[in-house]
C-alpha cells in the first residue's frame, strides 16, 4: 500500500485550481456583451429619429415665415360647406391710448337714505317691508312723539298770533288810507253835507270825530266871521268885538290844522305798527316751523337733482283726522315718507317699538343710476386726460364681462393720504338694475392723443396661455376645404373694438373676425388628440 503513487491527487489539485479562476472572466464577459447591446440599441434609435423625425422632409419646409415660425399643427382646414366665417382687411385707424384702474360700484350718494329716527317717541304703525318698491312721497312708518305735538301746538299758537296780527294789519292800513283822502277831499272846503255824504260808510275810526269836529267848528267860526265883518263895516258892532271874533277865527283854523297833522301823524304810526307786528308774527310762525324741522331733521323745500326733496318729508300740521293710510292722526304723530322713487334695503324697527333720536329705522334706495368709485394714484394722475361730463369706459367682470360708459361727475381736488391717489367719481346708468352696488369694475382712463395705428376688430384676437394670436385665410387643401393658419401677433392699445398691432401682421393682410373662436377650438381640438407631438393640421 505505500508504494501507491501520489500523483494523480497533485493532478488534480491544479485542474480544481484552473476552473475555479475561469468563473469570474465569464461574468464579466456576460457584463460587457449586456453593455454592448445597449450601445447598439441606442444608436440604432438615435438613427432613426434622426431620418424620421429630426430632419424635415423638403416638400414641408415653409417657403417664407412672414413674422413667426408657424408649425404644420398651426393650420385648421374646415369642412367645405362650413359658414358663419368673415374676415376682414389690416388697416390704419387713429386709437388712443388709455389706463385702467380699479374701482367699484356704489349708491349714488343723493338717492340713498339711511334714515335713521328723527325724534324720540314710539314706532305706532310700519307700513313697509324689506324689498317693497316705494314712489316719492309713500309713507313709510309713523312714529308718536310728544316733543313732535309740543313743536306743531307751537306753530298753531304762532300762526293764531299772525292772524291777529294780519287782522290789525288790515284795518290801520284801510284807516291810513281813508284819513288820507277824508284829508284831501277837505282841502277843496266842501260843506259838511258833502262829506258825510262822501264818507258814509267809510272807516275812519276815532279821526272821524277829531277831524270832522275841528271842521265843521271851523265852518261855522267862517261864517261867523263872515257876518261880523260886515255888520262891522255898518258900525253895528264895536272894533273890540270884530277883533275878538277874527281872533277866534285864527285859532280855529289853527286847531283845524293841527287836528289834521295829529290825525295823518297818528293813523300813519298806527300802520307802521301793525306792518312790524305783522312782520314779527310772520317771523315766529317761521322760527316754529323750522324748530319742528329742525326737530324732527328735514327740510321740506329741498329738492335734489330734480327728482326729490333731499330728505325725508313730514306731516309739518298733524292734523286731528283720518288721514291718507286710514289711522287717526294727531299732532304728536310724526308720518315719514319716502323722498324719492326707489326700493326698500332695509327696516330695522317694528310696531311698538322705542326709538331715540338716531337710531335706524330704513335703507332706502334707488339704483337706477350708481357712482363708480376709482382711484388714480399720483404717480398715474399726470398721464390721463379727466374732467367733469367726460365719458370713461367701464367693465364690470361680476356682470359677466359687460362693457359700458360712465359720465364724469367729480375728480377729487386733493390727493388721498391713506391710498397716495385721486379719486374719481362717475355716474353709471343702471336702468335696467343689471349692476349691483359694491360690484368690482375697472375704468379705462384716456391717455395721450389719439394716433394713427395698423389695427384689428377686437374679435378677431384670440389668447390662450398667455398668448394673443389670430388666424388668417391660408387658401385650400387638395380636397377644397377652407384653411387657416394661426399666427402669433403682439397688441397694443385698445379701443372702441379695435386692437393695436404691433408686430405679426401688415397693412392689407386678412384676419379671420367672426368664427374666430370656431377656430381656436378645433385648433386645441386637433392640439389634444396629437399624440405626443404636434401633428399637421392639413
Amino acid at each position: 500500500m505505500s508504494t501507491v503513487p501520489s500523483s494523480p491527487p497533485a493532478a488534480v489539485a491544479p485542474h480544481a485550481a484552473a476552473d475555479g479562476g475561469r468563473r469570474p472572466d465569464r461574468a464579466a464577459l456576460g457584463r460587457q456583451a449586456a453593455f454592448a447591446a445597449t450601445i447598439a440599441a441606442c444608436g440604432l434609435a438615435w438613427w432613426w429619429l434622426a431620418t424620421h423625425h429630426m430632419v424635415p422632409p423638403e416638400h414641408d419646409a415653409p417657403a417664407a415665415a412672414p413674422a413667426t415660425d408657424v408649425a404644420a399643427g398651426d393650420v385648421v382646414v374646415l369642412p367645405a360647406a362650413t359658414t358663419g366665417i368673415e374676415v376682414a382687411a389690416v388697416g390704419l385707424r387713429s386709437l388712443r391710448g388709455h389706463l385702467t384702474v380699479p374701482g367699484r360700484l356704489d349708491y349714488d350718494a343723493r338717492y340713498r337714505l339711511d334714515y335713521g329716527a328723527p325724534v324720540d317717541g314710539i314706532v305706532s304703525r310700519v307700513l313697509v317691508q324689506v324689498r317693497q318698491r316705494v314712489a316719492r312721497g309713500d309713507s313709510l312708518a309713523e312714529i308718536s312723539s310728544p316733543d313732535v305735538g309740543t313743536a306743531r301746538d307751537d306753530i298753531r299758537r304762532r300762526e293764531a298770533d299772525q292772524e291777529i296780527a294780519r287782522h290789525a294789519a288790515e284795518w290801520t292800513e284801510t284807516i291810513a288810507g281813508n284819513v288820507d283822502a277824508l284829508l284831501a277831499y277837505l282841502a277843496r272846503r266842501p260843506s259838511l253835507a258833502d262829506v258825510e255824504a262822501a264818507f258814509e260808510g267809510r272807516v275812519l275810526g276815532a279821526y272821524r270825530e277829531a277831524i270832522l269836529g275841528a271842521y265843521s267848528r271851523l265852518v261855522f267860526v267862517e261864517k261867523v266871521s263872515d257876518s261880523t265883518a260886515q255888520l262891522g263895516a255898518g258900525g253895528v258892532l264895536s272894533g273890540r268885538i270884530v277883533e275878538e271874533r277874527t281872533s277866534n277865527l285864527e285859532v280855529t283854523r289853527a286847531n283845524y290844522l293841527a287836528a289834521c297833522e295829529e290825525a295823518q301823524f297818528a293813523v300813519r304810526q298806527k300802520r307802521d305798527q301793525a306792518r312790524a307786528e305783522l312782520a314779527q308774527a310772520d317771523r315766529l310762525v317761521q322760527i316754529a316751523r323750522e324748530n319742528l324741522r329742525t326737530l324732527v331733521g328735514s327740510r321740506l323745500d329741498t329738492d335734489v337733482g330734480g327728482r326729490g326733496s333731499g330728505t325725508v318729508t313730514i306731516e309739518e300740521e298733524g292734523e286731528v283726522g283720518t288721514g291718507a293710510t286710514g289711522a287717526t292722526n294727531g299732532l304728536s304723530t310724526l308720518v315719514l315718507r319716502t323722498p324719492f322713487d326707489g326700493l326698500v334695503e332695509d327696516v330695522f324697527v317694528a310696531r311698538g317699538e322705542r326709538v331715540k333720536a338716531g337710531d335706524r329705522m330704513f335703507v332706502v334706495a334707488d339704483t337706477g343710476t350708481l357712482w363708480v368709485r376709482a382711484q388714480i394714484h399720483e404717480r398715474q394722475w399726470t398721464t390721463v386726460e379727466v374732467a367733469e361730463g367726460q365719458e370713461v369706459r367701464v367693465k364690470v367682470p361680476g356682470a359677466g364681462d359687460h362693457d359700458t360708459t360712465a359720465r364724469v361727475s367729480h375728480v377729487g381736488a386733493t390727493v388721498e393720504a391713506d391710498s397716495r391717489s385721486v379719486p374719481l367719481v362717475a355716474e353709471l346708468e343702471n336702468d335696467d338694475a343689471h349692476y349691483k352696488p359694491g360690484m368690482f369694475v375697472w375704468v379705462d382712463l384716456p391717455q395721450g392723443e389719439p394716433r394713427e395705428v395698423l389695427a384689428i376688430p377686437a374679435a378677431g384676437v384670440m389668447r390662450h396661455q398667455g398668448e394673443a394670436f389670430v388666424f388668417v385665410p391660408a387658401g385650400r387643401d387638395e380636397e377644397g376645404r377652407p384653411r387657416y393658419r394661426r399666427v402669433g401677433i403682439t397688441t397694443g392699445i385698445e379701443e372702441g373694438g379695435y386692437v393695436e398691432v404691433t408686430r405679426g401682421l401688415a397693412a392689407g393682410d386678412e384676419v379671420v373676425t367672426t368664427g374666430a373662436f370656431t377656430l381656436k377650438s378645433e385648433l386645441l381640438l386637433e392640439d389634444e388628440s396629437a399624440p405626443g407631438a404636434e401633428g399637421g393640421g392639413g
